[in-house]
């Protein structure tokens, strides 16, 4: 192959890299990805609740997690990323579960707590987050269910406004979206 004819080359390439880059920017535009993370150790977590609650490798042990929470009335570790975002209407959600426990993404009006008791602290249990107290909700479009290790896609938001999200078995882990 000539020099020119690889100079031609190069140039072309070099000139379709920045369209490939906008155009992955426009299909990302309506995507927002939300990380659910928590930093369980298996061994105390499962001990104190039950064989598969915590399935991660992380090292927060349950008696400093409940220590925390007692203090703090959350634990740092367990949170949504982003806690705050904007975007655009019709931006679909996905979810990603980054920790060792199931989380759930549940739309609700205002934040307040969930459905386990013990975890909510002085929080008032939403009616999103429980049909009657100790009931949990079934999953369904305003309230899925992701283990650990799972991404699967979340909500289409269409309309502008605010929109709050949190956990319900966590109900500190929560995030609030702002659709343009």
């Amino acid at each position: 192959m000539s020099l020119l004819r690889r100079r031609w080359i190069v140039r072309a390439i070099a000139g379709m890299i920045p369209v490939a880059a906008a155009v992955a920017l426009i299909a990302d535009s309506n995507s927002l990805t939300v990380k659910m993370r928590d930093d369980c150790d298996p061994t105390t977590f499962n001990a104190a609740v039950g064989p598969g609650t915590c399935v991660g490798n992380g090292d927060t042990t349950f008696q400093d997690f409940i220590a925390e929470l007692a203090k703090e009335g959350q634990v740092g570790d367990w949170r949504l990323n982003p806690d705050r975002t904007k975007v655009d209407a019709g931006t679909t959600i996905t979810l990603n579960n980054r920790g060792g426990e199931t989380h759930t993404l549940t739309r609700v009006a205002d934040f307040g707590g969930g459905f386990i008791p013990l975890l909510n602290g002085n929080l008032t249990p939403r009616p999103e987050c429980a049909q009657a107290p100790g009931v949990p909700q079934p999953p369904g479009p305003n309230n899925i269910f992701v283990p650990s290790g799972m991404t699967m896609a979340g909500p289409t938001l269409t309309t502008g406004g605010t929109v709050k999200f949190q956990c319900c078995i966590h109900p500190w882990m929560h995030s609030e979206v702002t659709v343009k």
